[in-house]
């Protein structure tokens, strides 16, 4: 069984992840406009990597011995795209650490597998950033 502190961050890790493909579901159903299309076809595509980001955190968090716990923040979107995009820009910004902090404890731990995948996600979710960036302006 891993240690607690990896368990606790790879639950933590997991509900961030549940936490935005819910709200990219329902801000790509939001966004109406042609100005924004590309922005909404973004949030919508990213819907299903961030549920693979999460199944892959869940089933890791059994095979390392511990039980997924799911407490998604459900607070709703803002309605302005710009606003969207600052947001999730932040919180992509916020998964990037949060995997390399996990990347570390994986090493820590002799988790190879588990190192290289956080590292990964934690470049999947800089280049997320990156993109907003760009559609933003």
């Amino acid at each position: 069984m891993a240690n607690q502190e990896l368990l606790n961050k790879l639950n933590d890790s997991l509900n961030r992840e549940v936490s935005t493909f819910l709200r990219y579901m329902l801000q790509g159903a939001l966004i109406k406009g042609a100005e924004w299309e590309a922005v909404r076809q973004m949030y919508l595509a990213e819907v299903a990597d961030e549920v693979g980001h999460a199944q892959y955190l869940a089933s890791k968090i059994v095979m390392l011995g511990g039980t997924p716990s799911l407490n998604p923040d459900l607070t709703p979107p803002p309605n302005d795209v710009k606003t969207m995009l600052q947001n999730d820009i932040a919180e992509e910004q916020a998964d990037v650490v949060g995997y390399t902090e996990l990347a570390e404890l994986a090493e820590a731990e002799g988790l190879i597998d588990l190192k290289m995948k956080m590292e990964e996600q934690a470049a999947d979710e800089a280049a997320h950033a990156e993109n907003m960036q760009r559609l933003l302006g």
